[in-house]
């Protein structure tokens, strides 16, 4: 099978469950490079968060492309080539309309290089730098003025969830996720457009693309690409879309279906 560019969801799907990276995936991985294919990653993290702040360089792996939250912030290697945001003024709007519909619910924002959580009230907020570790307590009205990447807010049990529709921009979306809870996003931060975008700027055909994934917010991306692969241990709807199931994440998954469909002579 002649294949020309590998895109990995990270959690549970690269990642075991114990996040590290096996050394049977990073010979895999490498050896698609050797073999002149293109490696990627399209991931719902920030970029530079928590252990795995460099994760290609600790394991040594390629990086020809990455997209964080799913496709806010695309990077051809470490060059920048798009930016998918809310724009401040937007954002904001947005942020104290949920604040109001939601008293009690938690809030978080991802406006690098700061990431904001909103606990229980107006007042109970604290800001983490995500590149200096450094924390401070701020009120959600008193955010400093970044472009924001997204918008995740977890409910109280009897908040109304459809309330927020009403709350969105022209250039934003929101989608409810597996655990109740919400994200807002720019229309363009998703996994299908990253996937996209990767196709248009490396010039490779959507049909030379493999994807892997194993979570819902994966299942147009794997859909999208000539092969989709979804990991054992993908949630039940991702495994009925996808062209292929290999094993789980903790079980050789990544490994298993290179070696036997992208590196066999």
């Amino acid at each position: 099978m002649d294949k020309k560019m590998l895109l990995f969801d990270l959690d549970d799907t690269l990642f075991t469950s114990e996040k590290t990276i096996t050394p049977c995936s990073i010979k895999a991985i490498k050896a698609c490079k050797e073999k002149g294919m293109f490696i990627g990653y399209i991931t719902g993290r920030a970029r530079g968060m928590h252990n795995e702040i460099c994760f290609t360089n600790k394991y040594g792996l390629p990086k020809d492309f990455i997209a964080n939250y799913n496709g806010a912030e695309i990077y051809a290697g470490d060059i920048p080539i798009e930016s998918n945001i809310i724009p401040y003024e937007k954002a904001m709007k947005i942020i104290l309309s949920l604040n109001e519909a939601y008293p009690n619910a938690k809030i978080g924002v991802y406006h690098e290089p700061w990431s904001y959580l909103r606990r229980k009230n107006y007042l109970d907020g604290e800001n983490w730098n995500i590149r200096t570790g450094e924390k401070i307590k701020c009120a959600i009205s008193e955010l400093p003025r970044y472009d924001v990447q997204r918008i995740r807010i977890e409910f109280n049990e009897n908040d109304d969830k459809s309330k927020i529709s009403g709350f969105m921009a022209d250039e934003t979306i929101f989608f409810i996720n597996a655990d109740g809870s919400a994200m807002i996003i720019n229309k363009n931060a998703t996994k299908e457009y990253a996937l996209k975008k990767a196709s248009e700027y490396f010039n490779i055909s959507l049909s030379d693309i493999v994807a892997f994934g194993d979570d819902i917010n994966d299942m147009v991306m794997l859909k999208t690409a000539g092969i989709g692969v979804a990991m054992g241990s993908a949630i039940d709807k991702v495994k009925e879309i996808a062209d292929y199931i290999t094993e789980t994440n903790d079980n050789e998954g990544i490994s298993i279906w290179i070696n036997k469909y992208l590196l066999t002579i």
